[in-house]
């Protein structure tokens, strides 16, 4: 009997999230302006030069011509057969362009060149079951010559990628523990920020070219659930994703001792998160896009919701917001 009413309830949730999908709650409005099946899930995508570059689980990475933000278009797709994309970040060098895709416990880190988007190709790989260098990549991070992976509970690896037009095969740097499991970064300047799991957000300090991008831990403070993904703005505020308990806010101008300015629940499970000015966009799972606003970073208060089940990841530019969902692929919202 229980497991009915279990059952039932579930239907009831799903049914009243497919009512409510495309509302726009009380507050600023967005327009969905368009959207693009992708078949996997949009798990994480960046913008680039017109371009969307979307991690899409088990089918691999996507590229999506943005330039017509109403007409979306799918330019080029990379497939490694196996692995589960989680995360994507460019990387510009010289003549070329490469994509890095975090791709989970068997294929780490692919690498894909993309200097023709509508041919990329395979550039190498870094870790996963392969070898015993890393564990379970959840996000990557490039700055100048080094490539910063989340790696889980195996916490920070750094990769020099200085040749990398030249080479497949990029070496581990260096290596740290991070406490907890390390899911999401953020770089600004000489210090790392990962969103760590249970253990809410740690710093670390990094150095590339003095010494060879050693990692050294540096402070750390709780969130109350488990902290996935993290931003940080240029007057060093950091924004956390904590699930259930929705952002936590540290004034993080002191590394060595991140502190609490506040915190706003969302509506739904707060996963991935983007900073444009003093809006934080928030992908808030089955309550769709969340936005606050950060003006005062130890108050944030929503000022608008666009509902959709499922929502994953989530981008923006002056006009627009690009916004990965597990369900229905890419959906673009004018603001």
């Amino acid at each position: 009997m229980k497991k009915l009413s279990f059952l039932f309830a579930a239907i009831l949730l799903l049914s009243a999230c497919a009512d409510r999908e495309g509302i726009t709650e009380p507050g600023e409005a967005y327009y969905r302006v368009a959207e693009l099946e992708t078949i996997g899930p949009v798990n994480d995508l960046e913008l680039w030069n017109g371009h969307v570059y979307a991690a899409t689980g088990e089918v691999g990475m996507k590229i999506i011509s943005v330039s017509d933000p109403e007409n979306p278009v799918v330019l080029g797709e990379y497939d490694p057969q196996n692995g589960y994309s989680k995360g994507v970040t460019i990387l510009e060098k010289g003549s070329q362009t490469f994509a890095f895709v975090a791709a989970g416990s068997f294929l780490g880190v692919y690498i894909v060149d993309v200097t023709n988007p509508t041919e990329p190709g395979w550039w190498g790989a870094i870790g996963g079951g392969v070898t015993d260098v890393v564990e379970s990549i959840e996000d990557v991070a490039v700055v100048d010559t080094m490539l910063y992976v989340a790696d889980r509970s195996g916490g920070l690896a750094s990769f020099d990628i200085s040749h990398i037009e030249e080479t497949h095969d990029p070496h581990l740097d260096h290596r740290l523990r991070t406490r907890g499991y390390a899911r999401g970064l953020a770089i600004r300047d000489s210090v790392i920020y990962v969103a760590a799991g249970e253990a809410g957000i740690a710093t670390v300090r990094h150095d590339p070219e003095k010494t060879s991008g050693v990692l050294e831990q540096m402070g750390s403070a709780d969130t109350p659930d488990f902290a996935r993904d993290v931003v940080v703005s240029e007057d060093l505020i950091a924004y956390v994703a904590d699930e259930d308990y929705g952002v936590y806010v540290f004034d993080v101008s002191d590394p060595w001792n991140p502190v609490e300015l506040g915190s706003r629940e969302t509506p739904g499970e707060a996963r991935k998160l983007f900073l444009h000015g003093d809006r934080l966009l928030v992908a808030d799972a089955w309550e769709g896009l969340t936005v606050l606003d950060v003006s005062r970073p130890d108050r944030p208060e929503i000022v608008g919701q666009y509902i959709v089940d499922g929502a994953s990841s989530v981008a923006a530019d002056d006009n627009y917001i690009y916004l990965g969902t597990e369900h229905d692929g890419l959906l673009i919202l004018e603001w």
